[in-house]
Formats: C-alpha cells, sequence, structure tokens
C-alpha cells in the first residue's frame, strides 16, 4: 500500500466524520480495505499535523494561528491526564488510551527548563529530567495545573 494514498484516506475521514482514537481509524481505514496497525497511524497522525481535540481528531486550517491549534497545557491535562508519579529522575503519566501524545505536544509545547524530553507511548508518557529535584517540580507544576 502507498503511504500518500493511505495518508489521503486518512485526511478524508477526519474531514468527513469525527473520529476520536486511534484504534477507531484503524477500523474506518480497514473497513476501506487499508489494514495498519496503531503504531503506523500514530507516525501518520503526527507527520500529517493532524491534532486531537475533545470532540476527536481533526485536520487543522492552514488559517488558524498556531496558538488555536494546540489547547492550553492545563486545559490538555484535565482532559487526558489519569495518573502522574515520580520515578527518580523521571515523571511518568498515564492517560486514557490514545491520549498520551498529546499530552505531551502539549507539554514541550511549554518548553519547562526541567523538561530534558518527553516520550509517548499509547497512553504513558516519560517525562526525563536532569535530575530528581527538576523531576519533583515538574510534578508539583503538573499537580498545580489540574488544581487551578
Amino acid at each position: 500500500m502507498d503511504k500518500v494514498y493511505r495518508r489521503t484516506r486518512i485526511l478524508d475521514l477526519l474531514r468527513a466524520e469525527s473520529i476520536s482514537t486511534q484504534s477507531e481509524l484503524c477500523q474506518k481505514l480497514a473497513r476501506q480495505g487499508l489494514h495498519v496497525t496503531q503504531a503506523t497511524v500514530s507516525r501518520d497522525i503526527v507527520d500529517l499535523g493532524v491534532i486531537k481535540t475533545r470532540e476527536g481528531y481533526r485536520v487543522p486550517d492552514a488559517s488558524e494561528p498556531a496558538s488555536l491549534l494546540q489547547p492550553p497545557l492545563a486545559v490538555v491535562l484535565k482532559e487526558f491526564l489519569r495518573d502522574a508519579r515520580q520515578a527518580s529522575n523521571l515523571v511518568i503519566l498515564k492517560t486514557h488510551p490514545g491520549n498520551a501524545h498529546s499530552v505531551a505536544v502539549a507539554l514541550d509545547a511549554e518548553k519547562w527548563p526541567e523538561v530534558v524530553g518527553t516520550v509517548a507511548g499509547d497512553d504513558t508518557i516519560f517525562v526525563a529530567t536532569p535530575k530528581a529535584r527538576e523531576a519533583t517540580k515538574v510534578l508539583k507544576k503538573i499537580r498545580a495545573l489540574l488544581a487551578a
């Protein structure tokens, strides 16, 4: 299967209907004869610049200002975060399935000096910091945003 064709079908589906999860998108593609893994769909979503909102995935309008494309971190955390814990110099964030990427993108956009980088899976994000002290600061910031 051609990557360009698959990505075109993804964009067509997202423009035509509301799709809430990557699994749902995989199922809709399968109905069209395109059998792909969630990992492939995840990479396609990132490469296409598709964003996750409360209503589901959508293709951003090129005329939208960048600030409208990404909701504030506090909103994303309140919507998707289930748990936050510290493990030495890491902060481990648990989300609902399919939402880790959205939280990681919002966190990366904050450019917190304590954060070295993030790694997002399907429902887990590892937030790396230089030392445990910085991880404690990040965890406190996240909890403060959740409490606000």
